[in-house]
Protein backbone atom coordinates (compact mmCIF):
# COMPACT_ATOMS: atom_id res chain seq x y z
CA UNK A 1 0.00 0.00 0.00
CA UNK A 2 1.28 3.01 -1.06
CA UNK A 3 0.49 6.48 0.65
CA UNK A 4 -0.37 9.90 -0.49
CA UNK A 5 2.86 11.87 -0.10
CA UNK A 6 2.02 15.91 -0.08
CA UNK A 7 5.11 16.33 -2.08
CA UNK A 8 4.40 14.15 -4.99
CA UNK A 9 0.85 15.96 -5.25
CA UNK A 10 2.94 18.79 -6.15
CA UNK A 11 0.63 21.03 -3.31
CA UNK A 12 2.27 22.43 -0.52
CA UNK A 13 1.56 20.33 3.10
CA UNK A 14 1.13 23.75 4.93
CA UNK A 15 -0.58 26.73 3.94
CA UNK A 16 2.57 28.97 5.42
CA UNK A 17 5.72 27.89 7.57
CA UNK A 18 6.88 30.40 9.81
CA UNK A 19 10.14 30.45 11.81
CA UNK A 20 10.81 32.53 15.45
CA UNK A 21 13.41 32.68 17.55
CA UNK A 22 13.71 34.88 20.87
CA UNK A 23 16.77 35.81 22.79
CA UNK A 24 17.90 37.53 26.01
CA UNK A 25 20.84 39.16 27.18
CA UNK A 26 20.56 38.85 31.17
CA UNK A 27 23.20 41.32 32.22
CA UNK A 28 21.52 44.38 29.93
CA UNK A 29 18.03 43.00 30.86
CA UNK A 30 16.63 42.70 27.59
CA UNK A 31 16.04 41.12 24.90
CA UNK A 32 14.29 40.56 21.35
CA UNK A 33 11.97 38.14 19.85
CA UNK A 34 11.48 37.63 15.72
CA UNK A 35 9.23 35.77 13.65
CA UNK A 36 9.34 35.32 9.58
CA UNK A 37 6.41 33.81 7.85
CA UNK A 38 6.94 32.05 4.73
CA UNK A 39 4.27 30.40 1.84
CA UNK A 40 4.22 26.96 2.06
CA UNK A 41 7.11 26.27 -0.67
CA UNK A 42 9.06 28.78 1.55
CA UNK A 43 9.82 30.37 -1.87
CA UNK A 44 10.04 33.70 0.05
CA UNK A 45 9.43 35.72 2.92
CA UNK A 46 6.06 37.54 3.18
CA UNK A 47 6.30 38.62 6.55
CA UNK A 48 9.30 39.64 8.71
CA UNK A 49 9.35 40.97 12.21
CA UNK A 50 12.05 41.99 15.40
CA UNK A 51 11.71 43.77 18.37
CA UNK A 52 13.29 44.27 21.38
CA UNK A 53 11.96 44.31 25.03
CA UNK A 54 13.23 45.05 28.18
CA UNK A 55 12.14 43.18 31.60
CA UNK A 56 11.24 39.65 30.29
CA UNK A 57 13.10 36.33 29.70
CA UNK A 58 13.93 33.92 27.01
CA UNK A 59 11.49 32.04 27.44
CA UNK A 60 8.75 35.01 26.96
CA UNK A 61 10.82 35.91 24.03
CA UNK A 62 10.39 32.61 22.22
CA UNK A 63 6.66 32.88 23.23
CA UNK A 64 6.21 36.51 21.97
CA UNK A 65 7.47 35.52 18.41
CA UNK A 66 5.37 32.58 18.10
CA UNK A 67 2.11 34.35 18.67
CA UNK A 68 3.33 37.48 16.58
CA UNK A 69 3.42 34.91 13.69
CA UNK A 70 -0.21 33.49 14.58
CA UNK A 71 -1.07 37.41 14.17
CA UNK A 72 0.56 37.79 11.00
CA UNK A 73 -1.15 34.65 9.58
CA UNK A 74 -3.73 34.35 7.04
CA UNK A 75 -7.37 33.16 9.19
CA UNK A 76 -8.37 29.79 8.26
CA UNK A 77 -4.83 28.55 6.82
CA UNK A 78 -2.39 25.92 8.06
CA UNK A 79 0.84 27.00 9.42
CA UNK A 80 3.52 24.78 10.30
CA UNK A 81 5.90 26.78 13.16
CA UNK A 82 9.31 25.97 13.74
CA UNK A 83 11.11 27.19 16.55
CA UNK A 84 13.82 26.27 18.49
CA UNK A 85 12.79 26.60 21.68
CA UNK A 86 11.73 22.95 23.46
CA UNK A 87 10.69 25.00 26.63
CA UNK A 88 8.33 26.84 24.17
CA UNK A 89 6.99 23.80 22.60
CA UNK A 90 6.60 21.88 25.35
CA UNK A 91 4.14 24.90 27.44
CA UNK A 92 2.32 25.70 23.99
CA UNK A 93 1.34 21.56 23.53
CA UNK A 94 0.86 20.64 27.07
CA UNK A 95 3.81 18.52 27.85
CA UNK A 96 4.79 21.05 30.49
CA UNK A 97 2.91 23.07 32.69
CA UNK A 98 4.05 26.41 34.39
CA UNK A 99 1.98 29.21 35.98
CA UNK A 100 5.10 31.70 35.32
CA UNK A 101 3.85 31.96 31.40
CA UNK A 102 0.38 30.54 31.34
CA UNK A 103 -0.53 34.21 29.95
CA UNK A 104 1.32 33.57 26.50
CA UNK A 105 -0.24 29.93 26.72
CA UNK A 106 -3.37 31.20 27.15
CA UNK A 107 -2.65 33.81 24.49
CA UNK A 108 -1.72 31.30 21.79
CA UNK A 109 -4.74 29.21 22.45
CA UNK A 110 -6.91 32.13 21.99
CA UNK A 111 -5.15 33.20 18.68
CA UNK A 112 -5.13 29.91 17.21
CA UNK A 113 -8.98 29.70 18.29
CA UNK A 114 -10.01 33.65 17.10
CA UNK A 115 -8.19 33.11 13.89
CA UNK A 116 -8.98 29.29 13.39
CA UNK A 117 -5.76 28.53 12.70
CA UNK A 118 -4.52 24.55 12.08
CA UNK A 119 -1.11 25.22 14.15
CA UNK A 120 1.66 22.65 13.45
CA UNK A 121 4.59 23.51 16.32
CA UNK A 122 8.06 21.54 15.80
CA UNK A 123 10.85 21.95 17.47
CA UNK A 124 14.06 22.63 14.75
CA UNK A 125 17.92 22.26 16.18
CA UNK A 126 19.49 25.97 17.01
CA UNK A 127 22.30 26.55 14.61
CA UNK A 128 21.40 23.29 13.18
CA UNK A 129 22.07 24.59 9.33
CA UNK A 130 18.80 25.55 8.85
CA UNK A 131 19.17 28.97 6.76
CA UNK A 132 15.82 30.42 7.92
CA UNK A 133 16.44 29.51 11.38
CA UNK A 134 19.95 31.42 11.10
CA UNK A 135 17.77 34.17 9.40
CA UNK A 136 15.07 34.62 12.30
CA UNK A 137 18.54 34.01 15.13
CA UNK A 138 20.14 37.06 13.14
CA UNK A 139 17.00 39.34 13.17
CA UNK A 140 17.65 38.98 17.06
CA UNK A 141 20.98 40.10 16.76
CA UNK A 142 20.30 43.07 14.83
CA UNK A 143 17.43 44.44 16.81
CA UNK A 144 19.79 43.75 19.93
CA UNK A 145 22.37 45.43 18.20
CA UNK A 146 20.38 48.82 17.09
CA UNK A 147 18.88 48.86 20.40
CA UNK A 148 22.31 49.06 22.18
CA UNK A 149 23.35 51.86 19.45
CA UNK A 150 20.49 54.41 19.68
CA UNK A 151 17.84 52.70 22.10
CA UNK A 152 15.39 51.70 19.26
CA UNK A 153 12.75 49.76 20.63
CA UNK A 154 10.85 48.31 17.24
CA UNK A 155 13.10 47.18 14.51
CA UNK A 156 10.39 46.80 11.58
CA UNK A 157 7.33 46.14 9.90
CA UNK A 158 5.21 46.69 13.35
CA UNK A 159 1.62 47.11 13.28
CA UNK A 160 -0.05 48.20 16.58
CA UNK A 161 -2.19 45.29 17.87
CA UNK A 162 -3.49 45.02 21.39
CA UNK A 163 -2.96 41.51 21.56
CA UNK A 164 0.83 41.90 20.90
CA UNK A 165 0.80 44.84 23.34
CA UNK A 166 -0.24 42.62 25.60
CA UNK A 167 2.60 40.10 26.01
CA UNK A 168 4.77 42.49 25.34
CA UNK A 169 4.37 44.23 28.75
CA UNK A 170 7.42 45.93 30.60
Amino acid sequence: MKYWDFRESGKPRYDYIAYTDGSYLVPKNFGAAACIVLDGECSGILYSWSEVSRYSTSNRQELAGIVHALLHTPPGSSVLVRSDSENGIALLTGQVRSKKDWDLVQLFRQVKKERSLRVTLEWIRSHGGDPWNEYVDNLCIEALDIFEQDGTRVREGVAPDALFAYICNQ
